[in-house]
């Protein structure tokens, strides 16, 4: 008895670390647009502000991984969490805008290091029998604080200063690295031929990245299934991209009834996360995986198809609903089948490449819905991601590949 509450104290202060962060990173990401408009009165400004994050991915995944797998992955999370405390208090005191980039850039940096290295501690932390309803639990963490985030946000920019916002921003980085103390330090696991604590060299980035393509030659389905789910989701970002535009120039949508589509999508999302942290005991990995994208890209089509507000926001409450199956079925076949003394480098070489791809078809997809019909092209996307998650479901389906969906053990070859 007295183990059991143990593990779930410990799983408890990682979600409520990971949730309190994420709630503060929302309260931040309203706060700092109106802390740039208001001192530069430039929506150039603020636009800049949307470039700093995958520019910093760019320049931090492409190491962060090496220094994950050598490392405590659990001191690298509360180092960066109190990065980010410093960095963030620092914004409103700063004269000058690019003092502010600057600051943005390292507090962006740090949390490209945070993400391989939370997504590592986790699979060392939580057993595999028991990531999947992690997972799900970890999902509605991330989708209340998307509704709870902006509320608080929203609130508080009514009574007070941006500042404030940003200051519990602050704040809240500096609880998540507190609740991350009270966890295990958890001994550093090594792949043969490593040492733990290395001095990161280029000739050792090197090697990281030839280790990386020879585990995605020897474990080739399990790259795929990976890398066809991201590439949906790419394509669903760029939709994401161009949505105030389809809703308010060709649905011809007040401002008051995109808001409402923004706010029923999110609590959708909510639900979902709500009911698959319940059901997710029951339903199989490659289910949640395959069958909840296909209904996240089902309410693409149906919103590429609408012509009133009713239907509009049923496709996104649908896609929002359902974003936490498939989200969980993702993280929990990732986790049970990538190593954890090499997943810090798989997480961010392929985040690397991710976020080239993010920012070349968000560009591709602006260029042509200037040139061919917005709805026209909304449509063929939305067709595109229905098949492409058909086939990510009939791929998972596979009786051979049954043993990568096993969630008491893994295929794993190095």
């Amino acid at each position: 008895m007295e183990q059991s509450f143990a593990k779930w104290r410990r799983k408890g202060l990682l979600l409520g670390s990971i949730g309190i962060s994420r709630i503060g990173d929302f309260v931040y990401l309203i706060a700092i647009n109106v802390l740039i408009l208001n001192m530069t009165g430039s929506p150039a400004a603020v636009a800049g502000l949307w470039i700093i994050a995958p520019a910093a991915s760019l320049l931090t995944k492409f190491w962060a991984g090496s220094l994950v797998d050598r490392y405590n992955q659990r001191q690298i999370m509360i180092i960066t969490d109190l990065i980010r405390t410093v960095f963030v208090a620092a914004l409103p005191l700063l004269p000058e805008l690019w003092m502010i980039y600057a600051c943005l850039m390292i507090n962006s940096m740090a949390s490209s290091i945070f993400q391989p290295a939370s997504m590592t501690y986790i699979v060392r932390l939580v057993p595999a029998a028991e990531r999947k309803q992690f997972n799900a639990f970890q999902g509605l963490t991330t989708s209340g604080a998307f509704l709870v985030g902006p509320a608080i946000a929203g609130v508080l920019l009514i009574y007070m200063k941006p500042d404030i916002a940003i200051y519990i921003n602050a704040a809240s980085f500096l609880i998540s690295a507190f609740l991350l103390s009270l966890l295990p330090k958890l001994p550093i696991e090594v792949q043969e031929g490593e040492a733990a604590g290395q001095r990161i060299t280029y000739r050792m980035i090197a090697a990281d990245w030839s280790g990386v393509m020879k585990f995605s030659r020897s474990n080739a389905y399990v790259i795929f299934v990976y890398s066809l789910f991201h590439f949906i989701l790419l394509l669903g970002m760029a939709l994401d991209s161009q949505e105030v535009v389809f809703i308010r120039s060709t649905l011809k949508m007040s401002e008051l009834e995109y808001g409402l589509i923004v706010s029923l999508t999110g609590a959708g999302s909510v639900a979902g996360a709500f009911l698959n942290s319940i059901l997710a005991k029951w339903i199989p990995v490659k289910h949640m995986l395959g069958g909840g994208m296909l209904l996240v890209s089902a309410g693409y089509l149906i919103f590429s198809i609408s012509n009133s507000f009713v239907w509009a926001a049923a496709g996104f409450i649908l896609l929002g609903f359902f974003s936490s199956f498939s989200n969980t079925g993702l993280a929990t076949f990732y986790q049970n089948n990538v190593p954890a003394a090499m997943m810090g480098r798989v997480t961010s070489i392929f985040g690397l490449m991710v976020s080239l791809l993010q920012i070349a078809a968000i560009i591709t997809f602006g260029v042509i819905a200037e040139l061919v019909s917005l709805r026209y092209v909304y449509f063929t996307v939305s067709i595109v991601l229905v098949l492409l998650s058909l086939l990510l479901w009939l791929i998972s389906l596979q009786h051979s590949r049954g043993g990568y969906f096993d969630e008491d053990k893994s295929q794993i070859r190095l």
